[in-house]
């Protein structure tokens, strides 16, 4: 792999805990029993006087605990006139949920309010149930959505010089529209998720940053590889692309403080089964791992540990060339993770 050459500090980012999903499999926000807008703006505000440098918005329609989830743009807009310094993100907005140039439009508008801490992390869409249930077209051919996000991309672009633009293209027909008031900055582009040869390709061709879900070291490793070998074959220096990891944190005192989590979290499942809202990616019969099993698998993949661990292994990403770790934190807000990782845990990090 091409090392990419880093002068400023790891930056830290906050995943917004926007909906509750107690005991959830994938860990996401497994400690929030219930979503309640005081907390969630706790949270935001909490980041940004402990120093976090960005906020990161999910984009779903129902997800988790009851299927409550904030809807993505609105909770964007609040937190923008809400904090003065975070940088503001959406987090895999889906495309199939709204027309792109109406979010060239949307965008720009965020921009301006927050003062030109807007950042567009755009996807092609994953779950098709959520489309479908809103009446949203869904595409099944993943390479037809890639494509689509691929053309999207250059009308939102298009749309924020200011200028009417006219286009005719394979997914979108536009006629002399006009976005203005232009955004307050040059919005950067951010694109990920599932890697594909295709999602690649347009990573390569349209992101200034590149997003990664949870990986090990090695894993991590692998996939930044790919992308970086792309941006050789595409002519693009790979030192160009901004690198974001998105991932579970934990910090703990020891390793009790694991255990004590893991039986939280096992009670909270029998407690409080996530039912409708997830039982297209959860389902019923979703086999059981073992505690050894689960505590392997997250030590590896997430950002587990005491204060030193923690630090060790954000530090082995930032060598690997990511530039913004985004955190799900995985006690929050019963935990207290969110500011030891501020205030304990980022003054060890080197800057490579």
């Amino acid at each position: 792999m091409t090392s990419t050459s880093h002068s400023e500090p790891l930056r830290l980012g906050l995943a917004v805990p926007m909906f509750a999903a107690p005991g959830i499999p994938t860990l996401r926000t497994p400690s929030l029993e219930r979503l309640d807008w005081t907390l969630v703006l706790a949270a935001i505000r909490s980041a940004e006087a402990l120093g976090y440098d960005s906020a990161w918005f999910s984009d779903h329609l129902f997800h988790g605990r009851d299927g409550e989830f904030l809807e993505s743009w609105t909770t964007l807009a609040a937190a923008a006139t809400a904090t003065e310094r975070l940088r503001l993100v959406n987090n895999h907005l889906s495309l199939g949920f709204r027309a792109a140039p109406l979010v060239a439009k949307m965008a720009a508008t965020i921009d301006v309010i927050s003062n030109g801490r807007f950042e567009l992390f755009v996807s092609h869409g994953m779950r098709e149930r959520e489309h479908r249930s809103y009446g949203f077209p869904w595409e099944p051919d993943t390479a037809r959505r890639v494509a689509r996000l691929d053309e999207a991309v250059g009308v939102i672009r298009e749309l924020w010089s200011g200028s009417p633009i006219s286009h005719e293209g394979q997914f979108f027909t536009l006629d002399g529209a006009l976005s203005t008031p232009v955004p307050a900055h040059d919005i950067p582009v951010w694109l990920g998720g599932p890697l594909d040869d295709a999602v690649v390709r347009v990573v390569v061709e349209r992101a200034d940053g590149w997003n990664a879900l949870p990986a090990s070291l090695a894993e991590y490793a692998a996939k930044a590889e790919r992308v970086d070998a792309a941006c050789r074959a595409a002519g693009r220096d790979p030192r160009t692309l901004r690198r974001s990891l998105e991932t579970q944190v934990l910090v703990l005192d020891d390793r009790s403080g694991w255990d004590a989590w893991l039986s939280y979290w096992r009670t909270l499942r029998e407690r409080e089964p996530l039912g409708f809202a997830t039982s297209d990616m959860f389902p019923d019969d979703l086999p059981e791992v073992s505690d050894d099993e689960l505590t392997a698998s997250c030590f590896d993949s997430f950002i587990i540990g005491t204060r030193d661990e923690v630090a060790a292994k954000l530090s082995a990403y930032r060598q690997l060339g990511v530039d913004e770790v985004v955190c799900w934190f995985m006690d929050w807000p019963r935990g207290d993770s969110l500011r030891v990782l501020a205030e304990e845990v980022r003054p060890q990090l080197d800057t490579v």
